[in-house]
């Protein structure tokens, strides 16, 4: 099949970059002599006797270069009035496949955040009657990226709950674990963690542990002080984006990065392995809690 591409503005209006049909499609231009999809790198080597060593490998900004076929200057315009001002950052999507098309709702196809760096004006293809104008895009990253959520679906208890017969002043109840299984296809990433205390009494306890084969990072967070009912906890490890905060309400966060566990034994901002990941969060007695991690899974070449 066909490779599928397309672009997607701020507002969420797509520009089909590879239709069936050009001449029916209003917001379509066929995209031809795709290059620049791939990846390169930069190495630097150090020599010891008769061997290299890497010593550094450093990903290099590849253009994405191709030809825009138009209608007509008003198919040219209507595109310009899809792109805005042309500072603006749009995604790219594309499936090297074809099997997902822009049209598809629940697929998660990769994409990359570009901008366009050069649109020439074209001229008018004798034969065909489109104009050829060419088109390079510069990307954001090196990475061809998707993006994922997980939701822990499954709740186990650890123990069993013992129940006095007799006035005693203590109820000993088994703790709960909840499980999110994760299967990441891409480079090791960072993940978003999120823990809602949607019942009445505070959520104590919020220690989780992420396991990828011999890897085991821990991570406790808000020891003593616990997060109150209606409020979440989202835990940001991305490096680009790190951060640790209470959702007080919608938009509004209090930071608690000086609240995490001190002990070197806690990572606390976990990380996804490539393969299977496996975070086991312990909660505590409460059943009321909402648990989400969500990532973006990253590719070199697809």
């Amino acid at each position: 099949m066909r490779p599928t591409l397309w672009l997607k503005n701020d507002a969420g209006e797509v520009w089909n970059l590879r239709p069936q049909r050009l001449l029916r499609e209003k917001q379509a231009s066929f995209f031809a002599a795709l290059d620049g999809t791939g990846f390169e790198t930069k190495l630097t080597f150090s020599r010891i006797k008769d061997d290299f060593i890497v010593t550094e490998d450093e990903p290099q900004q590849v253009t994405i270069k191709g030809t825009m076929y138009f209608r007509d200057p008003k198919h040219m315009a209507a595109f310009g009035d899809f792109v805005g001002d042309y500072s603006n950052v749009l995604r790219l999507y594309y499936d090297p496949e074809g099997r997902i098309t822009p049209t598809m709702q629940l697929a998660r196809p990769w994409y990359k955040k570009v901008r366009i760096t050069k649109l020439s004006s074209g001229e008018q293809d004798v034969k065909t009657g489109y104009w050829v104008c060419p088109m390079e895009f510069v990307p954001f990253s090196v990475m061809w990226r998707r993006d994922t959520t997980r939701a822990s679906s499954v709740t186990t208890i650890k123990g069993e709950a013992h129940v006095y017969s007799y006035s005693y002043p203590y109820f000993y109840q088994a703790e709960r674990r909840f499980y999110v299984n994760i299967e990441n296809t891409g480079a090791r990433i960072g993940c978003t963690v999120s823990i809602k205390n949607t019942g009445t009494a505070p959520l104590e306890r919020l220690e989780w542990v992420a396991s990828s084969g011999d890897h085991r990072q821990y991570a406790k967070w808000m020891a003593g002080y616990g997060l109150a009912p209606g409020r979440t906890l989202i835990v940001d490890s991305n490096p680009s984006s790190q951060r640790a905060v209470i959702e007080i309400a919608p938009n509004s966060f209090e930071d608690v990065s000086d609240f995490q566990e001190p002990n070197p034994q806690y990572i606390n901002f976990v990380e996804l392995y490539h393969g299977d990941n496996q975070i086991v969060f312990n909660v505590g007695t409460v059943t009321d809690v909402e648990i989400e991690v969500t990532f973006i899974e990253q590719v070199r070449v697809l």
